[in-house]
């Protein structure tokens, strides 16, 4: 159980690093749209990731 809540702090930490990078730089042609598709681009890309990381976790430490 410790485990699962390291990695979480560690999800939340990196997510936030990550945030405040993107958000130092200012975007001139912002659109709703563009905001979509790049949040839903970065899903995509997120959850496989995050499920696989926690599968190659539960195997290797469990």
């Amino acid at each position: 159980m410790k485990f699962l809540i390291v990695l979480a702090a560690i999800v939340c930490v990196v997510a936030l690093v990550i945030t405040l990078a993107l958000t130092k730089a200012e975007d001139t042609s912002y659109s709703s749209n563009r905001s979509v598709n790049n949040q839903l681009i970065m899903y995509i890309v997120l959850i496989p990731v995050t499920a696989l990381i926690i599968v190659l976790c539960w195997v290797f430490f469990f």
